[in-house]
């Protein structure tokens, strides 16, 4: 067996033979966000057993459950995926309520188990760790993610789908072994990145803001999806050009969009990015990730109208939404040291901050700040002698 180290957590184990019974087709009802979901399945699926958390017992279960009928399981479930548009982080939390559902009765490590064998039959490329009487879930993916517990195999990157158990606080010097058995050695690697929302049922959520723009307030009544907000909770921490891509719900498109529209009639390019910008850095309260939530929390646009702060990532994927889908102008995202900003292609000449990227003149429009203004060319405070890198660019 090969023997790795790292932080571990997960599940008890129960174990007992394997014995045959009778079986038929049943249901269960998970909860899965905000739509409740019938799931169906075969109950000979309850029979197999594991004897202990160890190379050959662990084999053992995985081909009792290869001997079920557990394809009424997995096909209810990818047909789930297909309908409702689900990314592969999506199918897996789909699975795993649904295993935690079907196996209420069964202990936390064989919930584990029938986790991992539906994602490996599902086609993915997956590795089983173990500890004492605790067992891990990893999948090979090429996608950045960060902060979860990652190991390698055969020059491959394999991530653990359930970082945040709260058996995550032991010794990280416990010796965890992984399994020799490799479920499919052909499996494709798994993706995290979203990249259009899901199919499900929308909670419209309205919220007022209000900001200055040429000495008078201004004060639009938004809706957002809560349904999208939810979703966010759980999902890892990725690349960032991830979240600035990202488009809104469509319930925030038809709430904001046609108001901003409205705003812009007539305007010029430079007038109405000026608007854009008094809206990002002055309709939000400013607090950092780390002071709010503790930890590294990037927000889709949606997101930035349910919490009562947001900082410069979270206004730049809103900014960089409503410049793409208002103004259509060229745009590159600038990556400082500690912060987030974006640069605008306007066709004018205009005093201020310029940069050159590939041929293309862009302004600096900083998303944050300063607050109370629309000014177009400034970088941001304490950033003017600092390097930068272009992540992301719009036409």
């Amino acid at each position: 067996m090969k023997k790795i180290r790292w932080t571990t957590f997960l599940l008890l184990l129960l174990g007992a033979p394997y014995l045959p019974v009778a079986a038929t087709e049943a249901t269960a009802t998970i909860s899965f966000y905000t739509t409740a979901l019938p799931v169906q399945y075969h109950t000979d699926l309850l029979t197999p057993e594991c004897a202990g958390v160890h190379e050959k017992s662990i084999v053992q279960f995985y081909q009792q459950l290869e001997k079920t009928n557990y394809r009424i399981l997995l096909n209810d479930l990818l047909q789930k995926k297909e309908a409702l548009s689900l990314n592969d982080w999506l199918f897996y939390r789909l699975v795993h309520q649904s295993v935690v559902a079907i196996f209420q009765h069964k202990s936390p490590v064989e919930q584990g188990l029938l986790g991992w064998f539906l994602l490996s039959q599902a086609g993915f490329d997956t590795r089983l760790t173990y500890v004492e009487q605790e067992v891990f879930l990893y999948v090979h993916s090429t996608d950045q993610i960060f902060e979860v517990p990652l190991i390698q195999d055969q020059d491959k990157i394999y991530v653990n789908l359930r970082p945040n158990h709260s058996s995550a606080q032991k010794n990280s010097e416990s010796p965890l072994y992984m399994l020799n058995f490799v479920a499919r050695p052909d499996g494709r690697a798994f993706s995290f990145y979203l990249r259009e929302p899901p199919r499900l049922p929308a909670q419209p959520t309205t919220r007022k803001v209000t900001f200055p723009w040429q000495g008078q307030p201004l004060s639009l009544d938004i809706q957002y999806d809560k349904t999208l907000v939810e979703l966010m909770k759980t999902w890892p921490l990725v690349d960032e050009t991830v979240y600035l891509k990202f488009p809104m719900s469509e319930v925030l498109t038809q709430s904001l969009l046609p108001q901003f529209r409205d705003l812009l009639r007539d305007k010029t390019p430079r007038q109405s990015v000026e608007l854009l910008l008094a809206f990002t850095r002055s309709a939000f309260d400013y607090k950092e990730d780390t002071e709010y939530f503790g930890r590294s929390k990037p927000m889709v646009t949606d997101e930035v109208f349910f919490y009562p702060y947001s900082d410069c990532e979270d206004r730049s994927a809103l900014f960089f939404n409503l410049v793409k889908n208002l103004l259509d102008l060229p745009m590159i995202v600038l990556a400082f040291p500690n912060h987030l900003t974006i640069a605008v292609a306007i066709d004018e000449t205009l005093p201020g901050a310029v940069i050159t990227h590939e041929g293309q003149r862009y302004y600096v429009c900083d998303p944050t700040g300063p607050i109370n203004s629309s000014e177009i060319g400034v970088f941001p405070r304490e950033y003017e002698e600092s390097p930068f890198e272009v992540i992301l660019s719009y036409r």
